[in-house]
């Protein structure tokens, strides 16, 4: 299952470690994928690339293109090494700040791990914490019975 968030550095030749208890469902090979709402890099097992791939080739002819374009080419295969590690590519984490941080935090999101730079992390969960927002999530998770 992947849930949790692990902090992690990112070496001198642009790889990350994925964390021990994701490796299992994450397996060898996987794709990583640059979100297109956070600031972040999403890292998918094979299969839930697979189903929401099939999601984007139900779109509409004119709107699948335009997905089609933005999601695959902001998205690479990778491979886990003997050690667990992947090597970020480059031109996929140019906005994400990652590279030049070297410091990442790594969380599971049940489907897919999402892996963003420290500072972006903690800019995201100031957020999550702030007044409306705060409210407006415990409000969902509060709709939903948690």
């Amino acid at each position: 299952m992947l849930i949790g968030k692990y902090k992690n550095s990112i070496d001198i030749k642009n790889r990350i470690c994925i964390p021990h208890k994701f490796r299992g469902d994450i397996g060898g090979r996987c794709v990583l994928s640059r979100d297109m709402t956070d600031n972040c890099l999403n890292l998918y097992p094979l299969e839930q690339w697979d189903i929401f791939s099939k999601k984007i080739e139900e779109l509409p002819t004119i709107k699948m293109k335009r997905v089609r374009q933005l999601i695959y080419s902001n998205s690479d295969e990778v491979e886990l090494d003997s050690q667990g590690r992947i090597i970020l590519n480059q031109q996929i984490c140019e906005k994400t700040g990652l590279l030049a941080e070297k410091e990442a935090m790594i969380i599971g999101t049940l489907s897919h791990v999402q892996i963003w730079s420290l500072s972006e992390w903690k800019k995201f969960e100031e957020d999550l914490n702030s007044g409306e927002t705060k409210e407006s999530v415990i409000n969902d998770l509060l709709e939903i019975g948690f």
